[in-house]
């Protein structure tokens, strides 16, 4: 074989070369087709991602929700976390709202992640320690106000166990406390209620050591177990709220409520604006007083209210404070008292703004001692629920109310006001559990300018006698039973006594609306609203002429009111109406309607040629009228020309039939509500 000369390889590799290079070009030819397929492929993608996106958008404008702009979706985020109702149904430690909506679209989800103030509402609802969520809700919610909540739940332990929740409540308060302790300058709100009072103790001391609550403006604290003991705690050492104000320090608080626990536990200089107070206090299932266990007393009460010059809102539920205070120096103390505590001279003071009172659960005796301490001049709303008092009185240096007469009372120095007037007050509810505590409570008070009255029993738990209590009469119940503002009057649950109904009803000239609830006795009241003067036949039509008590009743309102009938309903409506189609009552000579209302024919008198008197007469009627003078007594012209009756509201008053209540509109007109 004949070796290839160096002429023959070098051209055999030019020629391989050239082969190489045309299978280059060919490579390099297809790399850029794959090139320009890759682009086109991925515009393709972007384009088919886009359009998706478009149809994802197109199908999303479905729903009325995504019509809302960015901002009015914030703004319902942040009501939906702020409410705290979900977070109870879920059963969760903390507040899922902001969770819930960052997961339900990618859109919302943005909208929450950027959101501060959605992660503000923190919630820590267990006895164990667990950093999370807490971390994550502190961490994501910036620096926007923080909204705190931490409740523990309930539990029905005992013995043992019982101390082991406590260690744990006690440590997850601590450390509770000590991650919102760099964080208190932008605290906003804090509710906090535990079972035990030291898990408490860590808060309040924060509370009272800390000078920058300068966001605070609600303050929740409540001990859930009743009847706690302070043992380990120096929650009950202060005797009065604290009076010197920190230099520089301003308070924004407008809302404080406590729930069996000491007000002097709080810093006096923080409650200097709160608007609407709240206590409450359950009522002690015995009368001693243990050690360690807190009592509220009258002087807590007075210094609590002396640093709340802005308050506009009181509720009290279950207050019913020992009174260890007097308004004058005693010369000869009972043995009694010398034996007890002293007792504090206090003087009266008022709220100048309260504009509201809730007083729930509250003994008769105290009801007009604490508002002789505590006047409350702008007063307009007043929510009176009167608790039945112990059948054994606890010990005699703790009596309430001011006993004057009472040698074993303490407060013996001085009576307070034997009557007080409430001139602003317009709207009262009360209830009672003993019918018998209505007049002892509001026995001693004047409502001259009252225009809503509601009185109720609640008492059917506790009542041993069958059937409802009889409504004692506004003469025992009230000093002055005449109300003549008074536009609205709701009764239930009692039973009204025959010959009540006129003597009450004759008190409330102006009543426009009128209100009978699970009552026995209506047809008494019936009566009297259809009471008219004259007798059948002197009128036109056959009609009596005019009405005697409520000449300007327009509603009527009866629920759950079975002892009377539709004859008794008709009677009070048709004294009042217009029958349909009669063009209405003709007009009638004075002489006419003074004749059908006296029985007895009435002659004209001649007319006087003296017009000075007749100017004399009507000068004086007009100076009695600017005089301010107010009186039950009805017109007559407002006797004999009375409102209709207008609105009838029937519910659950199985007696009168449909068909029997919707007949008052077709031959009077008045409008009925049936259900």
């Amino acid at each position: 074989m004949t070796r290839p000369t160096t002429e023959t390889v070098d051209q055999e590799i030019t020629v391989l070369l050239a082969q190489l290079s045309v299978l280059q070009r060919r490579e390099d030819d297809f790399a850029r087709v794959l090139d320009d397929m890759a682009r086109l492929q991925d515009s393709i993608r972007a384009e088919r991602v886009a359009l998706s996106s478009k149809i994802t958008e197109l199908e999303s404008q479905k729903h009325p929700i995504n019509w809302l702009p960015s901002e009015l979706l914030i703004q319902i985020f942040l009501v939906c976390a702020e409410d705290e109702s979900a977070e109870i149904a879920a059963g969760l430690s903390y507040n899922p709202a902001s969770v819930l909506i960052s997961h339900v679209c990618r859109k919302w989800r943005e909208l929450a992640l950027t959101t501060s103030a959605l992660w503000s509402f923190i919630s820590y609802r267990d006895r164990q320690w667990r950093t999370q969520p807490l971390f994550t809700f502190l961490e994501r919610s910036g620096q926007s106000p923080i909204t705190f909540t931490f409740v523990t739940p309930p539990s029905s332990l005992s013995g043992q166990d019982v101390s082991m929740l406590e260690v744990a409540e006690r440590m997850t308060s601590t450390k509770i406390v000590e991650v919102l302790m760099p964080r208190l300058p932008r605290v906003r709100s804090i509710t906090f209620e535990c079972s035990f009072p030291r898990g408490m103790a860590w808060l309040l001391g924060a509370i009272n050591h800390s000078e920058e609550l300068h966001k605070l403006e609600s303050l929740d604290l409540a001990l859930s177990a009743h009847d706690p003991s302070f043992e380990g705690t120096t929650l009950l050492t202060a005797d009065q709220l604290s009076r010197e104000d920190p230099p520089g320090v301003t308070s924004a608080l407008t809302y404080l409520r406590l729930q069996q626990l000491p007000p002097t536990a709080i810093p006096g200089y923080l409650v200097r604006t709160v608007q609407t107070l709240e206590l409450s206090y359950p009522l002690r299932k015995t009368p001693t007083v243990r050690r360690h266990h807190f009592v509220l007393r009258m002087s807590h009460l007075i210094s609590l209210l002396r640093h709340t010059p802005q308050l506009h809102e009181l509720s009290m539920i279950g207050v019913t404070p020992l009174w260890d205070v007097i308004t004058k120096a005693q010369t000869n103390p009972s043995p009694s008292q010398t034996a007890s505590e002293p007792l504090k001279l206090i003087s009266a003071f008022e709220l100048p703004k309260v504009k509201r009172l809730e007083w729930k659960y509250a003994y008769p005796r105290d009801v007009f001692p604490f508002l002789s301490l505590v006047a409350l001049p702008e007063l307009e709303h007043w929510d009176l629920l009167i608790a039945q008092s112990p059948t054994k009185r606890y010990d005699l240096t703790q009596f309430r109310g001011n006993h004057i007469h009472d040698q074993d009372s303490f407060i013996q120095a001085e009576p307070l006001a034997n009557v007080q007037t409430l001139h602003s007050v317009k709207e009262l509810n009360v209830s009672c559990q003993n019918e018998d505590t209505l007049g002892s409570a509001l026995r001693q008070f004047l409502f001259p300018s009252l225009e809503k009255l509601d009185i109720a029993f609640v008492g059917q738990h506790l009542r041993k006698e069958p059937g409802l209590p009889m409504l004692s009469r506004l003469e025992s119940i009230f000093r002055d039973p005449r109300l003549p503002l008074l536009t609205h009057l709701t009764i239930s649950h009692f039973d009204i006594f025959i010959g009540y109904g006129k003597t009450m009803l004759g008190y409330m000239p102006n009543l426009r609306s009128l209100t009978l609830g699970a009552c026995t006795g209506v047809s008494v009241i019936l009566e009297a609203l259809a009471e008219s003067y004259g007798t059948p036949g002197q009128g036109p039509r056959g009609r009596r002429c005019g009405v005697r008590v409520c000449p300007r009743l327009e509603e009527l309102v009866l629920w759950s009111c079975t002892d009377f009938d539709f004859g008794a309903l008709v009677s009070a409506v048709y004294a009042r109406g217009i029958l349909l189609n009669s063009g209405g009552e003709p007009n009638q000579e004075p002489e006419a309607v003074a004749s059908a209302v006296l029985g007895r024919k009435i002659r004209p008198l001649k007319k006087t040629r003296n017009v000075g008197a007749s100017q004399t007469q009507r000068a004086d009627t007009n100076a009695h009228a600017v005089s301010g003078s107010r009186s039950t007594l009805i017109p007559i012209e407002e006797a004999l020309h009375p409102s209709c009756i207008t609105c009838v509201h029937l519910e659950d008053c199985p007696q009168i039939s449909e068909e029997q209540a919707y007949s008052l509109e077709e031959v009077l007109g008045t409008v009925v509500m049936y259900r």
